[in-house]
């Protein structure tokens, strides 16, 4: 069961020092009095987790950058990356190509989000990461809101949090629209609402929050985020280009990995090796076959992205992109 997951969590954090505990509905209702104590059965609460704004983030690391003697250039995509062919069939990172000239270097770090795939490409290699949309909508400011503690709703695949006296929800639908391809302009842009894909959200959301039923959306929220086909990252060297580093697919959880993964890229970069293990994210980890299918990948993410709230049983499989490769006693 759900409880039983939680409890499997709550044991694991334990070891890991994460402070955490398990709550009865009405317990969980005193710390959010706006729930429906009668839609679920019991939660977890970890006292000590807690939020950021993306955009003070970036500011402040930046910052620290320029502080350290880094040079941050805006408004200077990279059009081409120029390599050039070493032994065994590997080619190495010699510089890249922008609108305003080339910039000699043997080192590109690919963290390119959802076009992460087309940066990839300029150097000739493929990733198996799938650019999908993903929605979230910010409720008009209610009262009793501000201060609340964020919510998962696992079962019902949708997370609530609290933005100032508003809720931002969103959620992780069973039929995720993927995005054959993404201009290079999109950046800072968004896509139009699919309220026919998103309301399998809303009702689950007006069934945990009743209040939500009455309170009208202030604006949405529709963006491309990078999905995996084994909902991980995608990082370290590729193996086919040397100099070419990935820190992307962080399948919308970006902002919660971002310290630690930032951390043992840089490690792996300067050092060649990250501190810690990191096999699981690791690009080698896809064969060259998984790298180049696209069919395959989209299947896999599609799934993954269906599934990151589900329960995780051992030794479970992908019921999807089956029968890529088959032994010799394949029947």
């Amino acid at each position: 069961t759900r409880m039983d997951e939680y409890r499997r969590l709550l044991t694991a954090g334990k070891y890991f020092g994460i402070e955490a505990q398990e709550l009865s509905p009405r317990e969980t209702k005193e710390l959010f009095p706006l729930l429906d104590e009668k839609a679920f059965v019991g939660s977890i609460f970890s006292p000590q987790d807690g939020s950021m704004d993306p955009t003070m983030m970036v500011n402040a690391l930046v910052k620290g950058a320029k502080n350290h003697g880094a040079k941050v250039i805006e408004e200077c995509p990279v059009t081409r990356i120029i390599t050039e062919e070493r032994e065994y069939g590997v080619r190495k990172v010699i510089g890249v190509e922008t609108p305003h000239g080339v910039i000699r270097t043997n080192c590109i770090l690919n963290a390119a989000g959802a076009w992460s795939k087309v940066v990839a490409k300029m150097a000739g290699v493929d990733i198996p990461l799938i650019p999908m949309k993903h929605a979230y909508v910010l409720t008009e400011p209610m009262e009793g809101v501000q201060g609340l503690p964020n919510i998962r709703d696992h079962d019902g695949s949708i997370y609530i949090k609290m933005q100032g006296s508003s809720m931002a929800i969103g959620g992780y639908e069973p039929n995720p629209i993927i995005l054959k391809s993404l201009a290079r302009d999109f950046s800072f842009s968004l896509y139009e609402l699919d309220w026919s894909v998103f309301n399998v959200h809303v009702q689950k959301m007006v069934e945990l929050v009743p209040k939500l039923g009455n309170t009208g959306i202030q604006s949405t929220v529709s963006g491309p985020e990078s999905f995996t086909p084994d909902h991980k990252p995608i990082m370290g060297e590729d193996p086919k280009c040397a100099g070419l580093f990935y820190s992307c697919g962080y399948n919308s959880a970006g902002m919660m990995y971002g310290g630690g993964c930032g951390e043992q890229i840089a490690s792996w970069i300067m050092d060649g090796r990250p501190e810690k293990h990191m096999y699981g994210y690791d690009i080698r980890r896809f064969t060259p076959a998984q790298r180049k299918d696209q069919i395959w990948a989209n299947e896999r993410s599609h799934e993954a992205y269906a599934k990151n709230y589900s329960i995780v049983f051992p030794n479970d499989a992908p019921l999807s992109g089956r029968k890529f490769k088959k032994d010799l006693f394949h029947d």
